[in-house]
């Protein structure tokens, strides 16, 4: 199911004190250069899903880019407001963890939930 331009605005401003709260707790003002650090979260869809992604940076000598994207929680479109939602694991495959929560639901989740958060 694709959602209007309507819903995802709606989304997207009930997911701006979430990202807030999560740019505060794990953006570093002076991260350690030395490893890839976190410079930005932010909502993106993509066909019938939500994902919220954090764009990191390195300044590794043999680094391949400059910066990139980790996506650390999906949420799967499954009606107007039912979503199933599941987080990356470290073996690069998502896993389901709850299925037909409202949004409200899944931003509760995702606040409360360590596994969802993004790493810093």
């Amino acid at each position: 199911m694709k959602l209007t331009k309507y819903e995802i605005n709606r989304i997207e401003s009930k997911c701006e004190p979430l990202i807030g709260k999560f740019k505060s707790q794990y953006i570093l003002k002076n991260p350690e250069k030395n490893y890839n650090y976190l410079v930005d979260i932010y909502l993106k869809q993509y066909r019938n899903y939500l994902y919220l992604c954090g764009k990191y940076k390195t300044e590794k000598p043999n680094r391949i880019e400059n910066e990139f994207e980790e996506m650390f929680v999906r949420l799967k479109i499954i009606q107007k407001d039912s979503f199933d939602i599941s987080y990356m694991r470290h073996t690069g495959k998502w896993f389901l963890i709850a299925n037909g929560l409202t949004f409200d639901e899944c931003l509760e989740m995702i606040e409360g939930t360590p596994t969802l958060h993004p790493i810093g």
